[in-house]
């Protein structure tokens, strides 16, 4: 990116501009070498998989996106997927005492057929990291590149659920307690399940926004014992039909990398994109050999009804 700026500065430069009429054209060319761009995420949590997701940068003269072929119930698919994502690492999580191999799978498809998000993950069910613990990551590509993690699982978050009311009504003000932590940062959120869940169709056909002031999420230092949460003042109809629908309430734990990578320095202009497969300058947490991040996370969760 700094070649491409310097060299647009030059064109709109006089001072690069050339008298002699013949140009001499000269390719340009770079010794950058790849390296790998990784997002490792361990989950204490059954309903959130544990994921490494494998990028490396890429060399001037290579193409972002590359024809890939495929047999999807019996018909062969082709597709672009992007150059950034490297699909053939040997990607091995361990605690030390058993190493779990990470198969790569594709999540998603883009509306022009690019896949735009692709990770390994682990197709056993006996990968269950425990808080306290040290994991460790180790990458490998048939290309030669190569990176390793490590961390530490975090406390298991806990919410205060007795002292939470049975349901919640749109107009009241609830506190939110959970059992606080000796280092480790939290992130809470609340807001209703079927705008979460579904929300393709719950908002189609002009439906009201019933999520309005609903969505809501903070950061919480380890000393930090309660949340104040109410609906945020919106512009709805206070006496619409209220849907059936649930309050869900998230306490996450995390480990320092995933702090450090995610908030502490995600506003960085020198933070490396990983989805956007750059890299070189980034910044690597919990990573060697390589940039990017390799964290834990835990969570705990409530649902209560909510009530106009």
């Amino acid at each position: 990116m700094r070649l491409i700026s310097i060299s647009f500065f030059c064109i709109l430069s006089f001072a690069c501009m050339s008298i002699d009429r013949e140009l001499d054209w000269e390719d340009v060319t770079s010794d950058h070498e790849s390296v790998l761009n990784i997002m490792g995420l361990l989950s204490t949590d059954s309903l959130v998989t544990s994921v490494v997701r494998v990028h490396r940068s890429l060399a001037m003269d290579e193409a972002s996106d590359t024809l890939m072929r495929d047999t999807i119930f019996g018909n062969i698919v082709i597709y672009y997927a992007s150059r950034y994502v490297v699909r053939d690492a040997e990607v091995i999580v361990s605690n030390g005492q058993q190493d779990y191999l990470f198969e790569y799978t594709d999540f998603e498809m883009g509306e022009d057929d690019t896949v735009v998000v692709g990770g390994y993950v682990y197709n056993g069910d006996d990968l269950q990291p425990q808080a306290g613990e040290t994991w460790t990551l180790s990458v490998t590509t048939p290309g030669g590149l190569s990176a390793n993690g490590e961390t530490i699982i975090p406390p298991a978050p806990q919410l205060i659920k007795e002292e939470l009311p049975d349901t919640f009504q749109l107009s009241q003000t609830m506190d939110i307690r959970w059992q606080t932590m000796a280092d480790n940062y939290q992130i809470i959120n609340a807001g209703n399940v079927l705008a979460y869940f579904f929300d393709y169709d719950y908002y189609e056909d002009s439906k009201p926004d019933y999520a309005c002031g609903l969505w809501q999420e903070e950061i919480i230092s380890p000393d930090e014992a309660s949340w104040t949460y109410r609906r945020e003042i919106c512009e709805d109809d206070p006496f619409l039909d209220w849907e059936e629908d649930y309050l869900l309430i998230n306490l996450m734990s995390m480990d320092n990398n995933y702090f450090d990578y995610f908030i502490r320095y995600a506003g960085d202009p020198e933070f490396s994109s990983l989805f956007l497969g750059q890299g070189g300058s980034g910044r690597s947490f919990g990573i060697e050999g390589g940039i990017g991040v390799f964290g834990a996370v835990g969570i705990d969760r409530h649902y209560m009804p909510i009530v106009p």
